[in-house]
């Protein structure tokens, strides 16, 4: 067996166990709190990405101003 076997075959075992081994070395190194904080931030700077890979700064905008406007 091959890496790109072994991968496709395993790939999400290999992502997890990594993600859990980082998340467990942030925890262990600044706190729980600054960890959370940090994944807060990264989850925001993913979903403005995603918006502005969808629909550029506009789809920003549109998505700021419904947040910020009342609905009748």
């Amino acid at each position: 067996m091959n890496f790109f076997e072994f991968w496709n075959q395993y790939k999400w075992r290999i992502l997890s166990v990594a993600l859990g081994i980082v998340f467990a070395m942030l925890l262990f190194t600044i706190g729980f709190w600054k960890t959370l904080l940090l994944f807060v931030i990264v989850g925001a700077a993913f979903f403005i990405g995603t918006l502005l890979d969808e629909g550029g700064r506009g789809r920003v905008g549109d998505f700021f101003r419904s947040l910020f406007t009342k609905n009748k």
